[in-house]
């Protein structure tokens, strides 16, 4: 947890790799570790939108993640979240990105490849006179949830989302608009 103790259950996922992917499906960008700059260009999104103040860039993102402990609490389905912040205290700070993601409750033999999700991101930009365009709160965390367990894990002792979820990612998301 962030204050240095022990969580009371242990994390039952470990995120391996993040693939960001553009048009075709080609990957882009990957993440394997905490707090790695992740920089996309901005000409293989999969689609794109503008208006007058900025615009919208998509990409796909897939997340491998392996189980690494059974469930403290069962549940049926688990919840990926993400923030734009790298710390959320609050539930308004996280966005729920897909509440239906099965995994058995057991633990795989280590030749079986990893649980895979897939959504698509949103990058939001701004563009203003005499400035490049800038990310408006790009995605910063991935969170994997147990919502049974992190329900039990409650404020004030369990202050920060990440102590109460089963997997997390930092990322320093950016978009290069020349490429």
């Amino acid at each position: 947890m962030l204050n240095g103790k022990d969580r009371p259950y242990a994390c039952e996922f470990q995120i391996g790799t993040i693939y960001f992917m553009g048009q075709n499906n080609e990957v882009l960008a990957t993440s394997t570790a905490n707090g790695q700059p992740v920089s996309l260009p901005k000409s293989k999104a999969i689609s794109h939108t503008t208006n007058s103040s900025g615009g919208s860039l998509f990409y796909n993102v897939s997340i491998d993640f392996r189980r690494v402990n059974t469930p403290s609490f069962a549940t049926s389905t688990y919840r990926l979240t993400r923030a734009s912040i790298t710390d959320p205290i609050s539930p308004g700070e996280t966005t729920v990105v897909d509440s239906t993601i099965a995994v058995s409750p057991n633990l795989p033999p280590p030749y079986i490849r990893p649980n895979r999700v897939m959504f698509k991101l949103q990058l939001n930009y701004a563009v203003s006179a005499n400035q490049p365009p800038f990310l408006v709160a790009p995605i910063q965390l991935l969170m994997l949830e147990n919502p049974v367990t992190y329900a039990k894990m409650t404020k004030p002792t369990y202050h920060h989302d990440r102590d109460r979820v089963e997997a997390w990612r930092t990322m320093q998301v950016s978009v290069n608009f020349s490429k």
